[in-house]
C-alpha cells in the first residue's frame, strides 16, 4: 500500500478526527488532569456491583447473582462478563483507551461522522452533524446522570442506522455486513430501551423502502436485502445471545414482567394492566407537550431541577425590581417548572438544527426525509406520555414489548437523531446544487420567515401557562395540607379564643388557611416573574441564533463565497449557541470554594463511597460477636492496600480503597442483611456497598421483593423483616441489631395454605376483625361496612353522626386473640384502648366506635405460609422442628449448609426465591426448591446428618457463550472474505487496466 497516496486521498477524515480529539481534551479536559465525572448512577452501580466485582476479583469466577441488594437477584443487570463477545470486548477496550464520559462523547462524534460517509456526505458537513449529535443537551445530561449504556447505545445508534440505509441504497453485501457489524456493537452496549427505539426507526424505513422497491418494480433486491439484513441481526443477536437471554429471562419476574398479586396493599383490586409495567410507571417521566419547545430554545421551561440560588439563572431573579426580600424567597424555589418529577436538563438539539430540519422540509429532495420527521413526530408525541395518553395507551396495548419500558422520555433519542440527519441531507443538497439554488430563493425566504415568525410569535404568546407548573400547585397543596394538619392537632376553643376560627364553619376555616397560604402563593407569583425573564430570554437567544443561521444560509442563494466555508461558519454558529447550553449541565464550572460542581477527583469516582460511623459500629458488633473474623477483616485490609498501592493512592484516598476491601471481606465470610432505614433504602444502594442489603437501586427489582416491600416492609412487618434476616438496622450513625432475626435457615412445625398469591402474601401479616360498635358509620376503603376483615393497609374511616370523618388505626402491637377498641372520650378524643381496659370503666367515659380483634398472625420461626400448589410438592404438612441447621460457608452462588435433623423436616431459608438457576442438593442429590414465605425458598430434608448446597447455575450461560463466539467468529469471516473479494476485485481491475 502506498501511504502517501493513502494519505492524501483521505487526509480530510484524519484531519476531522484530530478535531474531534481536540474538542474532546478541551471539554472534557478535567477528565484528563485527574478528576472523573460525579455521575449519580454510577455510584449507585458502584454500590450494587460491589459483591460482584470483588467476588470475580478474589476467585475469577462469574456470580451471576447477587445478594448485596433487595435480599437477593441475578447479577443479569448489574455487571456480567460473558465470553465469546468480541464487540463487547472492542468497546471495553476502546473506553480503556478514551475512558467515560470523554470516550462516550468521542463515539458519538465518530459515529455519526461514520454514518454520514455512508450516506455519502461531504466530510465538513459531517462534522456539523457529528458536532450537533454529541452536543445535543441530553447527552450532556445523561453522561452527568451517568447513565452510561444509553449513551453508548445512542452513541452507536446513527452506525446501525447508516448502515441500514447503505444496504438498501447502496452496496447491498457491504451494507448488510455492515448492519451486522453496528448492530452486534449496539447490542453489546446493553441498553435494550434506546435499541427497542432504533428499532421503531428501522422498521419505518424498512416500510418506506419496500413502497419505492414496489413502485421501482426491485422487489426481488428488496427481499434480497431485507432477508440478508435480518441474517445479519440474527448473527449480531447471536454475539450477544446470553446478556439476551438472561435479560428476558429475568424480566419475567420483575416490575416489567406480570403481577400474580392482583390487589393492592389496601386489599381494593388492581386495575386491569398489561403483563408489563403499570401505566402510571411507564410513565411517571412525561414530556409537557410545552416542554417539547426546548428542542429550539433551552430554558422555556426554567433548566433543571435546582433551586434558582444553586444555578447560573439566579441572575434573573437578583437584577429584577423585585423587593430584596422577596428576591430571597425566590431563589429558594425551583427554576424548573416542566411536567417531570425530576430532570438532568432540556432536550436541546439546537436552533440550526431544527431550522434546517424545518427548510428541509419543503427544500429537501430525498423523501426519506418524510420518514425521518414522521418518526421524530411520532416519538416526540409518545415522549409525551400521560400528556398525550390515548397514543401511549395505544402503543402499550398493541405495540409489543413496548410496556417493558419505563420513562418514556427516553424515545427522544429518535428526534436528536433523525433530526440532523435531515439537515446534513439538506446541507449536502446546498452544496451540490449551488447553481440551481437561485430558483429556489423564494420558498427559502418564505419557510426561513415562517421559522423565525414562529419563535417571535411564541415569545409574544408565551406558552400559555402563566410561567407556572404543575409543581406550583403541588407545592401550594403541600402548603395547604401542613396547615391543616396543624390546625387539626389543635383544640377548637383555643382556635376560636386566639384567630378567631370556628372550625364548624367550613367557609371561615377555607379564609383562614387561604391568609396562612398567601406568602407562599405571593413567593410563586414572584417566580413567575423571574420564569418569564428566563423564558424571553431563552427565546431571544434562540430567535438570534435562527438569524444567524439564517445569514449564512443566504450565502448560499445570493453570494460566490465557496460552500466549505458557509459549512464552517455553520459549525461556528452551532458551537457558539450549543456549548453554553451544554456548560450548565457538564462543564467546568466550580462553587465557592473552588471545587468542581460535576467534577471529582478520579479516586474519589472509583471508590465514591465511604464507611459511615455506623457502618464501622455494625463492623465492630459482628466482630465482638465473632472474634475469629478479625483475621478475614485484616486480610481484606491488606489486599486492600495493595490495590491502593498500585494505583498510587494515599491519605484519604488509600483509606477508601482499604475500607472498600474490609467490608467486602467481612461480607463474604458472612450471610446476614441489614436495612437502611434512612435515605430513601428502597432507592440507594449505599448500604449494598458495604453489606447484603434489604435495600438496594435498580430499575428492574424482583417482583416478589417489590409485592413484599409494599405489602409489608414499607409498613414495618418485623416478621417480614425478621424472616428476610435482617440483622441489623442502620439509621445514620446508629446501628441496631434485630434480636429477633431468624438467620440463615430454620426449622418450621406447620404449613398453613393458601388458593392464591393474594392470600399468600396478606397471610404474612395480621389478620383483623373490625366492627362498628357505635352509633356512626364504618367505612373501608370507600365502602360502608357493618364488619369486615382487613389486614393493615386498608383506610378504614369512622363517620360520627355529625358527619366529622376519623381515621381508624390498627394496633401491630395487638396479638393473636385480644381484642380492642377504639374509643373518644367525652372530650372529642379518640384513641384505641384494650377492651379488659374498657370493661373496668366503670364510669363509662368513653364511647364506643370500632371493635376489633387479630384472629390470624403470622409466626414465621415456627409456620411456612404457601400456595396449594406449592405444599402439593411436600410428603407432609407438619413437623416437630427437631434438629439444627446451620450454614458453613456464603458464596453469592453458592451456599453450604451443615443439617442435622430428626424424623422429615421442613426448613425455610432467609434466600429470595427464584425461580431460574437455582438448584438444591442434599448430599449431592439434587432436591426440588418450593416456595415459601410469598418470597423465600423452602426444602423438604430428610432425617439424618448431611450437607445442603444451594448452587446458581444457569445452564444457557455455556451454550449462550458458545452462540456468541460462532457468531464473532461469522462476522469476523465475513468481514475478511468482504475485505479479501474487494482486494482481488481491485487487484484484478488494476491487471485489466495495464493490459
Amino acid at each position: 500500500m502506498n501511504f502517501k497516496s493513502f494519505f492524501t486521498k483521505n487526509w480530510i477524515h484524519f484531519a476531522i478526527l484530530g478535531i474531534f480529539l481536540i474538542i474532546t481534551f478541551a471539554y472534557f479536559s478535567p477528565q484528563f488532569n485527574g478528576f472523573g465525572l460525579a455521575q449519580h448512577d454510577i455510584e449507585q452501580f458502584k454500590g450494587m456491583s460491589h459483591e460482584i466485582t470483588y467476588f470475580r476479583e478474589v476467585t475469577g469466577e462469574e456470580p451471576y447473582w447477587t445478594n448485596s441488594m433487595f435480599g437477593g437477584m441475578p447479577a443479569t443487570q448489574i455487571s456480567v462478563l460473558y465470553n465469546g463477545n468480541i464487540f463487547k470486548a472492542t468497546l471495553t477496550g476502546f473506553f480503556a483507551l478514551f475512558s467515560a464520559p470523554a470516550g462516550t462523547f468521542l463515539l458519538h462524534l465518530i459515529c455519526f461522522y461514520l454514518m454520514a460517509m455512508m450516506l455519502r456526505i461531504r466530510p465538513l458537513i459531517a462534522l456539523l452533524g457529528a458536532l450537533a449529535f454529541a452536543f445535543s443537551s441530553y447527552e450532556m445530561t445523561i453522561l452527568q446522570a451517568g447513565h452510561n449504556s444509553k449513551a453508548i447505545a445512542v452513541a452507536l445508534s446513527p452506525l446501525v442506522l447508516g448502515s441500514f440505509i447503505y444496504a438498501y441504497r447502496k452496496e447491498w453485501k457491504l451494507g448488510v455486513l455492515l448492519s451486522g457489524l453496528a448492530m452486534a456493537f449496539e447490542l453489546s452496549a446493553n441498553h435494550f430501551q434506546v435499541t427497542y427505539y432504533l428499532v421503531i426507526l428501522l422498521f419505518a424505513l424498512g416500510v418506506f423502502y419496500l413502497a419505492k422497491a414496489l413502485k421501482e418494480k426491485e422487489i426481488v433486491k428488496f427481499l434480497k436485502t431485507s432477508v440478508f439484513v435480518v441474517l445479519a441481526y440474527g448473527c449480531a443477536l447471536m454475539i450477544n445471545f446470553g446478556n439476551v437471554k438472561l435479560t428476558n429471562d429475568y424480566a419475567k419476574y420483575t416490575i416489567r414482567g406480570g403481577n400474580d398479586v392482583t390487589i393492592q396493599p389496601n386489599g381494593s383490586p388492581v386495575i386491569a394492566e398489561s403483563n408489563g409495567l403499570d401505566k402510571d410507571y411507564i410513565t411517571q417521566w412525561s414530556y409537557g407537550v410545552g416542554e417539547s419547545f426546548n428542542l429550539v430554545s433551552p430554558y422555556v421551561k426554567g433548566s433543571h431541577s435546582a433551586y434558582l440560588r444553586n444555578t447560573s439563572f439566579a441572575k434573573f431573579a437578583e437584577e429584577s425590581d423585585l423587593p430584596s426580600s422577596s428576591i430571597q424567597q425566590v431563589l429558594d424555589l425551583p427554576v424548573y417548572r416542566g411536567e417531570q418529577p425530576i430532570t438532568s436538563g432540556p432536550t436541546y438539539l439546537g436552533v440550526l438544527v431544527v431550522f434546517l430540519a424545518f427548510l428541509g422540509l419543503v427544500l429537501l429532495k430525498k423523501r426519506i426525509k418524510w420518514v425521518l420527521f414522521g418518526v421524530a413526530v411520532l416519538a416526540l408525541m409518545l415522549s409525551w406520555g400521560k400528556n398525550f395518553m390515548g397514543l401511549t395507551e395505544f402503543f402499550i396495548e398493541n405495540v409489543p414489548a413496548y410496556d417493558k419500558f419505563r420513562t418514556v422520555t427516553i424515545i427522544l433519542v429518535l428526534v436528536e437523531l433523525c433530526l440532523p440527519v435531515i439537515g446534513i441531507l439538506l446541507l449536502q443538497q446546498f452544496w451540490d446544487e449551488r447553481e440551481s439554488l437561485k430558483d429556489k430563493r423564494k420558498p427559502f425566504l418564505i419557510t426561513s420567515g415562517a421559522f423565525i415568525a414562529f419563535l417571535l410569535m411564541v415569545k409574544v404568546i408565551g406558552l400559555g401557562d402563566g410561567y407556572t407548573s404543575t409543581g406550583d400547585e403541588r407545592m401550594v397543596d403541600q402548603y395547604r395540607n401542613g396547615i391543616m394538619q396543624q390546625l387539626s392537632e389543635i383544640d377548637p376553643s383555643v382556635l376560636k379564643a386566639q384567630y378567631n376560627v370556628d372550625v364548624s364553619d367550613p367557609k371561615q376555616l377555607d379564609e383562614f388557611i387561604n391568609q396562612q397560604l398567601e406568602p407562599i402563593q405571593g413567593s410563586i407569583a414572584d417566580l413567575s416573574t423571574v420564569r418569564k425573564a428566563i423564558f424571553h430570554s431563552s427565546m431571544n437567544r434562540s430567535i438570534l441564533v435562527a438569524v444567524f443561521s439564517f445569514g449564512f444560509l443566504m450565502l448560499f442563494f445570493y453570494t460566490a463565497i465557496p460552500s466549505p466555508y458557509i459549512v464552517i461558519g455553520l459549525s461556528v454558529v452551532l458551537l457558539v449557541d450549543l456549548i453554553p447550553v451544554d456548560l450548565n449541565y457538564l462543564g467546568t464550572e466550580t462553587n465557592d470554594r473552588g471545587d468542581y460542581i460535576h467534577w471529582v477527583p478520579e479516586p474519589q469516582r472509583e471508590y465514591p463511597i465511604s464507611p459511615t460511623v455506623g457502618d464501622e459500629e455494625l463492623m465492630r458488633m459482628e466482630l465482638a460477636e465473632h472474634p475469629e473474623l478479625q483475621k478475614v477483616v485484616d486480610a481484606g485490609a491488606k489486599l486492600g492496600t495493595k490495590k491502593a498501592d498500585e494505583l498510587g493512592y494515599v491519605g484519604s484516598e488509600k483509606r477508601r480503597v482499604i475500607d472498600s476491601y474490609r467490608f467486602a471481606a467481612l461480607n463474604m465470610a458472612t450471610d446476614y442483611r441489614v436495612f437502611e432505614v434512612d435515605g430513601g433504602a428502597w432507592v440507594s444502594s449505599r448500604a449494598s456497598y458495604f453489606h447484603k442489603s434489604l435495600g438496594g437501586y435498580h430499575g428492574a427489582k424482583l417482583r416478589n421483593i417489590q409485592n413484599l416491600f409494599e405489602f409489608h416492609i414499607a409498613r414495618s412487618n418485623n416478621n417480614v423483616l425478621n424472616m428476610l434476616n435482617v440483622k441489623y438496622f442502620i439509621k445514620g450513625d446508629a446501628v441496631t441489631k434485630n434480636e429477633s432475626a431468624l438467620g440463615n435457615a430454620w426449622l418450621v412445625r406447620s404449613v398453613r395454605e393458601f388458593a392464591t398469591p393474594n392470600d399468600e402474601i396478606q397471610a404474612l401479616g395480621k389478620k383483623f376483625m373490625v366492627k362498628n360498635s357505635g352509633g356512626g358509620i364504618l367505612v373501608v376503603n370507600g365502602e360502608q361496612k357493618s364488619d369486615a376483615a382487613v389486614f393493615g393497609g386498608e383506610e378504614l374511616k369512622y363517620v360520627l353522626p355529625n358527619g366529622d370523618s376519623l381515621d381508624v388505626p390498627l394496633s401491630n402491637g395487638l396479638s393473636k386473640g385480644l381484642k380492642a377498641v377504639f374509643v373518644m372520650d367525652i372530650k372529642g378524643q379518640t384513641n384505641l384502648v384494650p377492651e379488659m381496659t374498657l370493661e373496668a370503666d366503670t364510669a363509662n367515659s368513653f364511647a364506643k366506635l370500632v371493635s376489633m380483634v387479630v384472629t390470624e398472625d403470622f409466626a414465621p420461626a415456627d409456620e411456612a405460609v404457601m400456595l396449594k400448589s406449592e405444599a402439593a410438592k411436600l410428603s407432609n404438612k407438619k413437623f416437630t422442628g427437631d434438629g439444627t441447621i446451620t450454614l458453613k460457608s456464603y458464596a453469592p452462588n453458592k451456599l453450604v449448609y451443615a443439617v442435622n435433623v430428626k424424623g422429615p423436616q421442613l426448613a425455610v431459608f432467609s434466600e429470595i426465591y427464584y425461580a431460574d438457576g437455582w438448584k438444591a442438593y442434599v448430599d449431592g442429590k439434587e432436591q426440588e426448591i418450593v416456595k415459601a414465605d410469598y418470597g423465600l425458598r423452602a426444602l423438604e430434608l430428610p432425617n439424618g446428618t448431611y450437607t445442603v448446597e444451594f448452587k446458581f447455575e444457569l445452564d444457557s450461560v455455556k451454550s449462550s457463550e458458545t452462540l456468541s463466539w460462532v457468531g464473532s467468529i461469522l462476522l469476523l469471516l465475513a468481514t475478511l472474505g468482504y475485505v479479501f473479494m474487494t482486494w482481488r476485485k481491485g487487484r484484478k481491475n488494476k491487471e485489466t487496466e495495464v493490459k
